[in-house]
């Protein structure tokens, strides 16, 4: 049976936190949580947004009274978007700050930095910014999933538009950028897709893609996957799309559709571009009980100037969460204990689902097809969740409106 009780009693917590419990709790020495994420570099836009999740779950814990009674304090270092950084922040907040626990990063190549520390000492992660299936076929102990893999993430979407016959691939040269494009090939002869020629791979720093989509325009592929790290690439890859005139049925994208910048800066361009969601903040209820996610949302529009969350900051909330629950499971700060509670869960958090196979995998997790229409993003699938139905063909560059 999945557990309601423990999110409701959160929940409760949360919004009615009284003065006198929160002022108890802060006489008492914190539970420290601590993390590193991409506060510069090109990780950066998605790693402010995962900081904003974890400060608005320290603000609201604390509020409630803390965790076992105790205040709860968060540390996160700059990352700078390189995975080597990644590993010796993680072994600074194990040895040096002597955290009680320790936070997800963003991405997989830092996940896989992550972790592979947290196996060394016996502290678990749960990964928050990660989707590549090696994550978890390391035989690793100490870590579990909050987002579903790369394969169920992808599939999601190449289902969607089984009908169509003919794709092609773009691919930024990161970990977990291939891991969707490695997924994605995976998947599309599942639904009867041809890809038209090799996957097209790009580098970060790359700012000319003219070469690669000259190539498949000359296929003209029905169908067009872009394994995209954020808004930046995938605005690059419409623009010079539209210079030269590639035109296929439909657009898909990674990431990108979810990042606000993505829509403000591209504007009409990115009309009609599909993508997946792991969280859209005004999903119904029927779809996965967010026990938290009225008082979520509205924190952290008061912590940051009116700006309603985004998944990302969804993400990292949940995983806040999650540590908690596990923590309150085991009633003390028992790594092995909370390790195993992590491992068992069966709940609800403000991201949506929690259940993970006996690697960490996660495989409660539902996602969400979305696509950009009149300049805000619009739920298509599951059909229940739908806000929209699905516009399609993508009319030629020169005959949109």
């Amino acid at each position: 049976m999945r557990s309601r009780i423990i999110p409701i009693i959160l929940l409760t917590l949360f919004v009615l936190g009284t003065i006198v419990f929160g002022a108890s709790c802060e006489t008492k020495e914190p539970i420290v949580f601590g993390g590193a994420l991409p506060l510069t570099g090109w990780g950066a836009d998605g790693g402010e947004y995962n900081r904003r999740g974890y400060m608005v779950w320290e603000d609201m814990v604390n509020a409630a009274g803390g965790i076992l009674g105790r205040p709860v304090k968060v540390i996160i270092y700059d990352d700078k978007s390189d995975p080597t950084v990644t590993t010796r922040l993680y072994e600074k907040l194990v040895t040096q700050d002597k955290v009680d626990f320790l936070l997800s990063p963003w991405t997989d190549d830092m996940v896989m930095a992550a972790t592979t520390v947290g196996e060394k000492y016996g502290k678990t992660i749960v990964a928050g910014g990660a989707t590549y299936p090696a994550i978890w076929e390391r035989g690793y102990k100490y870590v579990t999933g909050l987002l579903p893999n790369s394969k169920d993430y992808l599939g999601v979407g190449i289902r969607f538009f089984s009908g169509l016959e003919t794709v092609a691939l773009l691919n930024l040269d990161l970990t977990f950028t291939t891991g969707f494009a490695d997924a994605a090939e995976w998947n599309f002869p599942r639904e009867g897709m041809t890809l038209v020629l090799p996957r097209q791979t790009y580098t970060g720093d790359t700012t000319d893609l003219t070469a690669p989509l000259m190539k498949i325009k000359a296929k003209n592929p029905d169908f067009i996957v872009a394994c995209t790290g954020g808004a930046e690439d995938a605005t690059m890859i419409l623009r010079q799309a539209k210079e030269i005139g590639l035109n296929p049925k439909a657009w898909w994208f990674t990431i990108a559709p979810v990042i606000p910048e993505y829509i403000e800066v591209l504007g009409e361009d990115a009309e009609y571009t599909l993508g997946c969601s792991e969280w859209e903040p005004e999903l119904p209820d029927t779809i996965e009980d967010f026990s938290i996610r009225a008082a979520f949302n509205q924190r952290h529009r008061e912590m940051f100037g009116g700006e309603e969350p985004v998944e990302d900051a969804a993400t990292t909330f949940g995983v806040g969460q999650i540590m908690q629950l596990a923590i309150e499971k085991v009633g003390e700060l028992d790594d092995e204990k909370i390790n195993e509670a992590l491992h068992e869960l069966d709940t609800s958090t403000v991201f949506g689902y929690y259940r993970v196979d006996e690697a960490g995998k996660q495989k409660g997790k539902v996602m969400y097809v979305i696509q950009v229409q009149n300049g805000v993003r619009e739920t298509l699938w599951p059909f229940k969740a739908a806000t929209s139905v699905l516009r399609f063909p993508t009319p030629s560059w020169d005959k949109r409106d």
